[in-house]
Parts: C-alpha cells; sequence; structure tokens
C-alpha cells in the first residue's frame, strides 16, 4: 500500500477503527516514544489559478509525533490539535515501515476501513446534489411570469 493511501486511511477514518489497530500493533511490538505529540505551524504552499506560480497562503496549525518500532521511525501529522491522532498515526506509520508481520493482518482492516471512507464520501456528494440551485431552472421560472 503506497504511502498516501495509507496516510488518506489514518487521516480520515474513524478513531475507533484506529485505536483497534495500535492495540493490536502494541500486543506483538514494543513501541518507542522518539518525540511526543507536539501542536506546530505549517506553511501552506499552493499555487496562484491565474499565473500558476506557487506562493505560501499561510500557516496552519498541526500536532505531530514521532516513534520508534524496531529502530524504524513512524510519524504522525495531523491538522489541529490532536495528539491522540497523531501518535496513532504514527504507530501505524511505524509499523509498515518497520515490515512487521502484523502488516498483513492489518492491511484488509485498512481496505475495509477506505471504503467506508468512500461511501461516507458518496453520500455527502448526493446531499450536496439535492442541494444544488439549477440556475437554468431559476431562468425558465422567470420567462414564464
Amino acid at each position: 500500500m503506497k504511502k498516501s493511501r495509507l496516510t488518506k486511511i489514518l487521516v480520515e477514518g474513524d478513531e475507533q477503527f484506529l485505536q483497534q489497530l495500535v492495540s493490536e500493533v502494541k500486543e506483538v511490538a514494543s513501541i518507542q516514544m522518539e518525540r511526543k505529540p507536539s501542536t506546530g505551524l505549517v506553511m501552506v504552499k499552493t499555487r496562484d489559478s491565474v499565473s500558476m506560480q506557487p506562493f505560501f497562503m499561510g500557516e496552519i496549525l498541526v500536532t505531530e509525533c514521532t516513534v520508534s518500532i524496531n529502530g524504524k521511525f513512524g510519524m504522525g501529522v495531523i491538522q489541529g490539535e490532536q495528539p491522540k491522532r497523531s501518535y496513532q498515526i504514527a504507530v501505524i506509520d511505524a509499523t509498515f515501515n518497520a515490515k512487521l508481520p502484523i502488516v498483513s493482518k492489518l492491511l484488509p482492516k485498512l481496505e475495509n476501513e477506505e471504503q467506508k471512507i468512500r461511501n461516507k464520501h458518496v453520500k455527502e456528494a448526493v446531499i450536496n446534489a439535492e442541494s444544488r440551485v439549477h440556475f437554468d431552472t431559476m431562468e425558465d421560472y422567470n420567462d414564464r411570469s
């Protein structure tokens, strides 16, 4: 599983789900806290839509944490002040980096959580589509009056 896909699942996934994964990892591995969860600011880089030139839009508050398992580091960074979640993300990241045998057991669970996230996004899209204003319809209405 690619890091970007794993990160998306961990960031958007349910907190109870992450806690369950961390509990499973704790049963089979010793987790060493390298850097406790702490907040910081990160510059957000984006691109101007007209000139296509990059610029820094501003700062965003993040919580970051670093742990290690068998000498392999894992890092968790998440938007906002979420120390517990940053720790959980760091543990799962370290588990994948250490290539522990439990990874093969975690993959189906992560894929299942990914499907739940997709379903949630589809439901949100449907709700948004229902509330969308149809300007063509409004124009037809005004023409008839």
